[in-house]
């Protein structure tokens, strides 16, 4: 018996080093993880008035981490991914609005996703093919037509004051985990992409898209890969803050600000990591709409925010996050 139960072990540690390896973590970073999710997965039962503002953080984690999978990997800096996400809340808004009051989310969420992607796909496919100042002025001209076609189509879509369809609900611990349980799914879904070798395959564009080109790969196909794994979850975004506020306007979904905050906070989390960006949008939000909007007010508490971003960039330039998660690694002794 002694020998089964040591043969056992000696299984589960091989199994459990194996994952360590294919992760790219040791078992600090790991225990890390674990501590992060047990303390957010409690947030109803000890954040109290803050619950609400860390549900809206998910989203928005959930849109830097899309974000991250093409920019941060890649390095094709798009200014345009609130067009993915703005096309999904309109879709879920229009289809509340126009096709049924009613409609289940189980329906509305991935005809948005749909949406988002086919929008997306109109501007990756001819932008793809460029890079540098070109591929990000054309994901800009995407967020500015769309802009101005929810004017010029306001009859429909409600034009600056936008559609309302109201809040899937107004408690606060139920639309906590309504975000929370998508970010983590989601952060888990592009954690495995980005082990896999389509994953190392974004992070060498990133690093020579030349060299991947020499190498056989058309790396066309690969960025087109990657844009759908960023489109997907701006779309599951879109679709979940337009339940969230019950209200779709240009200026909550769809604007160019809402782009530079995302990429702040992919930035401030670190790029090229997945995780890093959820931790920059936690302390984002909790900056902007908690921490500084009672003190300052409304205007100011967004010169105060950028001012302490640009420190956090010019002491951190790989990201705050990633700095924390390279001490793990260091005294972890892992790979990391």
């Amino acid at each position: 018996m002694g020998t089964e139960t040591q043969d056992t072990a000696d299984g589960f540690g091989r199994t459990y080093t194996d994952w360590l390896d294919w992760l790219g973590v040791n078992s600090l970073q790991v225990l890390g993880i674990g501590a992060s999710l047990l303390v957010l997965a409690a947030v109803p039962f000890w954040a109290g008035p803050y619950t609400y503002s860390l549900a809206l953080a998910c989203i928005w984690a959930i849109f830097a981490m899309g974000w991250d999978i093409l920019s941060g990997y890649t390095r094709y800096i798009s200014f345009g991914h609130t067009l993915l996400s703005g096309v999904a809340a309109y879709t879920t808004a229009l289809l509340v609005t126009y096709v049924d009051p009613e409609l289940s989310i189980a329906i509305s969420l991935p005809l948005s996703v749909a949406a988002a992607l086919l929008a997306g796909y109109l501007f990756a496919f001819p932008s793809l093919r460029l890079s540098g100042p070109y591929f990000s002025l054309i994901t800009l001209v995407g967020v500015l037509i769309a802009t101005r076609a929810i004017f010029i189509f306001s009859g429909h879509t409600g034009g600056e004051l936008g559609l309302n369809i109201g809040a899937i609900t107004y408690d606060s611990t139920e639309i906590y985990y309504y975000t929370f349980v998508p970010m983590v799914l989601i952060a888990a879904g592009l954690v495995a992409v980005s082990r896999s070798n389509i994953g190392g395959v974004f992070r060498a564009i990133g690093q020579n898209e030349t060299a991947v080109e020499t190498a056989g790969l058309d790396t066309t196909k690969f960025k087109l890969w990657a844009f759908t794994y960023s489109a997907i979850p701006m779309g599951i975004g879109g679709a979940l803050i337009a339940h969230f506020y019950g209200t779709v306007d240009p200026g909550t979904v769809l604007e160019v600000g809402l782009n530079i905050e995302i990429i702040a906070m992919a930035v401030i989390g670190g790029m090229g990591t997945v995780l890093g960006p959820v931790g920059g949008a936690f302390l984002f939000v909790l900056l902007r709409d908690e921490i500084l909007l009672g003190p300052l007010g409304s205007h100011v508490r967004y010169i105060v925010l950028w001012a302490i971003m640009l420190v956090i960039f010019m002491k951190f330039p790989d990201g705050l996050f990633k700095k924390v998660w390279d001490l793990l690694g260091r005294f972890g002794g892992g790979d990391s």
